[in-house]
């Protein structure tokens, strides 16, 4: 039974497929009728590409987007920056968000107010899950940290308090 059960599988990859790998195709040269050719939506950015910000509120930090409109209904990445010692007040956002530590370490913790005896240190590497309208902050205690965030817009941001 179990050699039955996987010949099945095997041959409904194939049709499921189009049999790519049997015809030599490559998975992007293969299409489903009406899907539009998915290399033309491929989209990149590279380090030099990136455009930052300075931020006129909050001293020490930096943002920039991606790829996406963060004011509009579709996926978004944004790039942001503190300096060592920066602190980014508490804040909500009207979507959830996930943040990758790209450098640095990100000290971050969950409340209405900056509070730096429950922030906790996310190395580069890390990633942290934010949902839509959590108030947490942020602190670059130790050096600058770079971190990159996705969501879904359109976004905002509300800070809680004047805490920076």
């Amino acid at each position: 039974m179990k050699k039955e059960f996987w010949l099945a599988l095997l041959m409904g990859l194939i049709i499921i497929t189009g049999l790519p790998f049997i015809t030599g195709q490559s998975w992007a040269e293969t299409s489903l009728p009406n899907t539009p050719n998915l290399q033309a939506q491929v989209q990149s950015v590279i380090p030099d590409d990136v455009q930052w910000n300075p931020n006129s509120d909050i001293a020490g930090i930096e943002s920039a987007i991606a790829l996406g409109d963060p004011s509009n209904s579709e996926l978004y990445v944004l790039f942001g920056k503190m300096e060592s010692s920066a602190i980014f007040p508490a804040h909500t956002h009207p979507d959830a968000r996930i943040t990758t530590v790209i450098s640095g370490v990100m000290y971050y913790g969950v409340g209405k107010q900056f509070d730096r005896t429950i922030v906790q240190p996310y190395p580069a590497g890390s990633v942290v899950y934010t949902p839509a309208g959590t108030s947490h902050f942020m602190w670059a205690q130790d050096g600058e940290a770079v971190m990159q965030e996705t969501g879904f817009g359109p976004t905002g941001i509300t800070f809680m308090t004047n805490d920076n």
